[in-house]
């Protein structure tokens, strides 16, 4: 048996392991779009700040492949999928055959239009050859605009200004951060800023890059007519799958691969996992890509259970985000943007302490958490994604889910007259964890390599994988 995995970052880690725990004899071949062994993404920003070393990137070495033995093809990407025959088409048209095949190519870098984006000085901030790119020329940069306010332009933002480069944000939404907050939490985001010293520009996009004679960047000009001077660009509007290879290969494809519950796609033994993919999104009850890094381990997780022989399904996922800039931290997750007052279906909870700087936010439909919104107090975070994942009724406690209270009261209407819990130990946090879900729930974690305090986990910075 030959497994065959396209690409080589989390969703395929993953399922290598998967694949080896059922089956300790296949072939398993990784096609690597990059030169280098697995890394983790998140902390690229961090390595460019200064605060994590290059050899903190990798998260899985050479020994990792060679222990499961596992055959690399570094440098060459999939560029095509021939599954009548039942091969890939590797970069410089190589083909390779498989009996199994995994899709985790990941997402790409979008690129909105604006004239003059290709050339020296204008780079995307997905992949360490972004950021050595970026890294190699802030010697020459006094200046940088970043497009785009999401995470990533947030965390480049802040690396490039702690490396003593003046920033200019521009981003074409009225808000910071516009897919996580809501209209009062952005403005606390652009009050950390303007203290910080960083520009930002709201409802306004870079039509051009500017470059003098040379090709060099000198500036960009906006839709509103307005110049920015700079030295260079990040572009950092966010990401698309990467479908654009799977073209003509009779695979349904909708913004992302469709995938069952089984992560197979419409392709007999192709399976598919990670940002590529359109998974069912647990909120809103319809598949979408949700582009997670702990989302793409769980897919990638089944697929290659499934790839080898199992039965091991994806109950679904939502997104959770979590970010820190300039001292201002962020936890959210699922419908954390809906405005209190603006849609009937939903009701928002906010609790707001200025003096404090923290903000609460929690929204409640049919009696279940839906999303929540947290600002520099992150502590609950893993206690309201335990909610959103068990779809608990929340009635009995909704008044507490944002005040001022402690775990131990909030918990009250949970417990019903269990043993009081103080919450000193981890063991108090497990079986808080348990108690959030159903019985009728907890099986669908118990028949996947997942524990419980995994889901309830919820790590800020820091990759852990």
């Amino acid at each position: 048996m030959r497994y065959v995995i396209a690409g080589n970052s989390v969703a395929a880690v993953a399922a290598i392991e998967a694949i080896r725990r059922r089956d300790d004899g296949g072939e398993i071949v990784v096609i690597s779009p990059e030169p280098r062994t697995a890394y983790c993404r998140p902390l690229i920003t961090y390595h460019l700040a200064g605060q994590v070393p290059s050899e903190r990137l990798p998260y899985k070495q050479e020994g990792f492949y060679r222990a499961r033995d596992v055959r690399v093809i570094y440098g060459k990407a999939l560029e095509g999928l021939e599954p009548e025959k039942g091969r890939v088409v590797l970069t410089g048209g190589e083909r390779l055959e498989y009996d199994r095949l995994l899709l985790a190519m990941g997402a790409r870098p979008f690129i909105p239009p604006m004239d003059g984006v290709e050339g020296p000085g204008v780079y995307p901030f997905t992949s360490i050859d972004h950021m050595e790119a970026v890294e190699a020329h802030l010697k020459d940069w006094r200046e940088v605009v970043v497009v785009g306010a999401g995470m990533i332009g947030m965390k480049a933002a802040e690396a490039l200004h702690s490396r003593g480069v003046r920033v200019t944000i521009v981003e074409l939404l009225d808000k910071i951060l516009p897919v996580v907050l809501d209209n009062a939490s952005s403005l606390w985001a652009q009050e950390t800023l303007e203290k910080a010293g960083v520009e930002y520009v709201l409802g306004d996009s870079v039509v051009a890059v500017e470059r003098d004679p040379q090709g060099g960047v000198r500036g960009v000009t906006l839709k509103s007519g307005t110049f920015i001077p700079c030295q260079g660009v990040i572009v950092a509007v966010g990401v698309r799958p990467n479908v654009g290879p799977l073209e003509g290969s009779g695979i349904e494809v909708n913004k992302g691969v469709i995938v069952d519950d089984r992560m197979e796609t419409s392709l007999e033994n192709v399976f598919a996992a990670g940002d590529l993919v359109e998974a069912y999104d647990l909120i809103l009850g319809a598949k979408r890509p949700i582009q997670l890094w702990p989302l793409a381990y769980r897919q990638g997780l089944i697929a290659g259970a499934n790839l080898a022989g199992g039965r091991k399904r994806y109950v679904g996922g939502f997104p959770i985000n979590s970010v820190g800039f300039f001292g201002f931290k962020v936890a959210s997750a699922g419908l954390s943007t809906v405005e209190p007052g603006v849609e009937e279906s939903f009701e928002v909870l906010v609790y707001e302490d200025r003096e404090k700087g923290i903000f609460r936010k929690a929204v409640v439909g049919n009696n279940r958490l839906m999303g929540f919104l947290l600002l520099n107090d992150t502590s609950r975070a893993g206690i309201y994604s335990g909610l959103i994942w068990s779809r608990m009724d929340v009635s009995p406690f909704k008044d507490a889910l944002v005040e001022e209270v402690s775990l131990a009261e909030a918990c009250r209407a949970v417990t019903r007259g269990m043993e009081p819990w103080s919450f000193d130990s981890m063991r108090d946090f497990r079986r808080m964890g348990w108690a959030l879900f159903p019985r009728s729930y907890r099986k669908h974690f118990t028949a996947m390599p997942s524990r419980i305090e995994e889901v309830c986990a919820f790590e800020s910075e820091v990759c852990t994988i």
